[in-house]
């Protein structure tokens, strides 16, 4: 089984601003969140886990879990270029997803992300068939992750997010 969990809140995600690779840290309700995922985690047999390098995401994951952890830069938020920072309106949200179809104004490409992030479930699905595996990262990754998993179509939506703040979710292995 694999359980995705997107890491807790940070006062980027309160504030709704872009937060791509800016190492922000969990604010108290992240740690919260992380508290409760350890707890409603605890009594699986986890075999390993793979988190995000990116503070945030590290954060949860040591409050989470306490096993052999690999940090992979491809479960590194997209880059969000000069839009790091800035507060997620209907207007930016459009002007972003404009950018990063072409990885204008310094994103990383949309194509970029999601050939990483198919990347390193290629090599969950490959290497690590049958065992029970904790993913700790970001909510871009978790949209990726999730199409990846559950097969979804090509005109899929993106935009749309899959996983709250701590949220767990759950796929086959």
């Amino acid at each position: 089984m694999i359980y995705l969990v997107r890491h807790g809140q940070t006062d980027w995600n309160l504030l709704k601003r872009f937060n791509g690779i800016t190492d922000t840290e969990l604010n108290q309700t992240g740690i919260s969140l992380a508290r409760s995922q350890n707890v409603k985690l605890k009594n699986l047999s986890l075999d390993l886990c793979f988190s995000s390098p990116q503070k945030r995401a590290r954060q949860a994951c040591e409050i989470i879990y306490k096993g052999i952890t690999i940090f992979d830069e491809r479960l590194s938020e997209i880059n969000c270029g000069e839009f790091e920072g800035i507060t997620e309106t209907l207007e930016t949200t459009k002007l972003f997803w404009k950018a990063v179809t072409s990885g204008d104004k310094g994103t990383e490409s949309f194509k970029h992300f999601l050939n990483r992030n198919c990347d390193f479930c290629g090599m969950i699905t490959e290497e690590y068939k049958g065992k029970n595996i904790l993913i700790v990262t970001h909510a871009a990754n978790a949209r990726v992750i999730n199409y990846y998993f559950t097969g979804k179509s090509p005109d899929y939506d993106f935009s749309k997010a899959v996983a709250a703040n701590g949220e767990i979710l759950r796929y086959e292995n």
